[in-house]
């Protein structure tokens, strides 16, 4: 097959893999699997701070569109690590060691948000009392190891605004070469340098999902799977909207 033919044969889904659900303190309660999952999606990662509790419900009621189990990490230095897996047990283990590690402090939901467990019907069946929008106990590098050793991969969040790591630090850390970013100008200038970038919405509204978005280049007729997903990824055979 030549070059050119494979081209022609490309196809591009569409995926945003940065969203938050009702989980997270900072999003909207509605943003649940019935709201989310009506988006013009075909892949998408629910990333809800510190904690994947409600990754089960939404692989369950999302049928339709392919979920890559997510999850993202507030780490020590005030850096977000977005950690995505092939299998929702892994994604899990990393959640309730983060709980494990974390201090518990009482917060206010009136005030601060709720944090709203779904069971199976899609009702709000528990609340996280402490609060998940403090930073963890873990380092920016355990953070990586520790998504990494639950066979997952490890995306340095949001790198050029609030907690990504060029705005709280300076700088892109050792440890992983996959970025999201949010400005045009970034994205050049890290992908001149060899990243695999990422474009997410970052969504904590229903509004807001999809607005940015990242697609993944499979082949007519290629299996998809979230195994899949995460290979290419790795790989870099993704684009952002300012590649297509």
């Amino acid at each position: 097959m030549s070059s050119d033919s494979r081209i022609e044969n490309t196809k591009l889904l569409a995926m945003d893999l940065h969203i938050h659900s009702c989980l997270s303190p900072c999003a909207d309660l509605i943003m649940v699997p019935s709201i989310i999952c009506a988006k013009e999606l075909e892949i998408f990662s629910i990333t809800d701070h510190n904690s994947a509790r409600n990754v089960p419900v939404f692989q369950m009621k999302c049928g339709s569109k392919l979920l890559v189990p997510g999850i993202e990490i507030h780490t020590v230095e005030d850096v977000h690590v977005l950690g995505y897996f092939s299998k929702v047990d892994d994604a899990l283990k990393v959640s309730r060691t983060l709980e494990e590690l974390m201090d518990k402090f009482e917060y206010d939901p009136e005030r601060f948000g709720y944090q709203v467990i779904l069971d199976e019907e899609e009702n709000f069946s528990e609340l996280v009392e402490y609060y998940l929008g403090f930073p963890t106990n873990v380092t920016l590098d355990d953070a990586i190891e520790l998504i990494r050793s639950h066979n997952g991969i490890a995306v340095l969040a949001h790198v050029d605004r609030k907690f990504g790591a060029m705005y709280q630090l300076g700088l892109i850390p050792e440890g992983t070469n996959i970025v999201e970013v949010r400005s045009k100008e970034t994205w050049l200038k890290l992908k001149e340098k060899g990243y695999v970038v990422l474009t997410s919405s970052d969504a904590h509204t229903p509004d807001e999902v999809g607005i940015r978005k990242s697609y993944l280049e499979v082949f007519d007729g290629e299996p998809i799977s979230v195994e899949m997903v995460i290979r290419k990824i790795v790989s870099g055979q993704v684009r952002t909207l300012w590649e297509v």
